[in-house]
């Protein structure tokens, strides 16, 4: 290979790299967009699950702010990830009856446990 040969494959190892380079921020801007849509749908699912949690027991107080909302999820959110979406400390769930993984079993939990002692069904499918 001559010497303006290996010039060239170089220049062009060189622009290869400058275009992965400045393609960089924009995968980055990307990445960020889609975490903070992934965080948001988070948000809307645990505020949800916060309100119909409360209809089932005390009822959802009337709330005019962000901030109230804030102060009455702070009282319900007990696992550290779903407090951490908030900007809740982690470390200091509240000791009030909150929306807990360890609540009594519930109607799927059961299924769940039965899932083994029922029939497979009709698709053919078979259990494992």
């Amino acid at each position: 290979m001559s010497q303006a040969d290996q010039y060239r494959t170089r220049v062009k190892s060189i622009d290869e790299r400058v275009a992965r380079l400045r393609a960089r921020p924009g995968r980055l801007l990307a990445r960020a967009g889609f975490a903070e849509r992934k965080r948001d749908t988070r948000r809307k699912i645990l505020i949800g699950a916060a309100v119909l949690a409360a209809i089932g027991r005390e009822g959802v107080p009337s709330m005019q702010s962000a901030s109230e909302l804030h102060r009455w999820l702070d009282e319900r959110l007990a696992r550290p990830h779903d407090r951490e979406v908030f900007g809740l400390d982690a470390d200091d769930p509240v000791k009030h009856d909150g929306i807990r993984p360890s609540e009594p079993a519930t109607r799927s939990d059961t299924a769940v446990k039965d899932a083994g002692q029922r029939p497979a069904p009709r698709s053919g499918a078979q259990r494992p």
